[in-house]
């Protein structure tokens, strides 16, 4: 019944895959630079980068779920504002539940997180645009 809510609609099946895609490769960036940041700082630093990651990726890929699904009953506007209110409690938690944090560490996690999967839609659109240039 709850997978029933996000069945992929076929206009947007194509759309929803690279949005969780980029949300997926961008997790799997941000674990290697955070265990580079871990060898290079310690443990503590590449968790506070993995968590600030998480914080942003987990709404943003609820929001490329729920945006894409068959019956979405919110608009994109609302959903945007829910993906960064979302964010917001997420910081109010992290730092409420680990208030040792490193804040640099989370704002480099997050902000990693919240500007590579622009990088990585743009990067899979043209290559999308010029294979279609490239059939004609």
């Amino acid at each position: 019944m709850i997978l029933a809510k996000h069945a992929v609609s076929g206009p947007f099946a194509t759309t929803r895959k690279r949005l969780l895609k980029a949300v997926l490769m961008t997790m799997m960036l941000v674990s290697v630079a955070a265990g580079v940041a871990g060898a290079l700082h310690g443990v503590r630093i590449s968790l506070d980068m993995l968590l600030g990651a998480a914080v942003v990726l987990l709404p943003s890929g609820w929001v490329a779920v729920s945006l894409t699904s068959e019956r979405s009953v919110l608009s994109p506007i609302w959903l945007g504002l829910a993906r960064y209110s979302l964010a917001t409690l997420g910081f109010a938690a992290l730092f409420t539940v680990r208030p040792g944090s490193d804040p640099v560490a989370v704002l480099a996690g997050s902000a990693i997180a919240l500007f590579l999967p622009s990088v990585m839609m743009a990067k899979t659109s043209g290559r999308a645009g010029t294979a279609a240039e490239n059939t004609k």
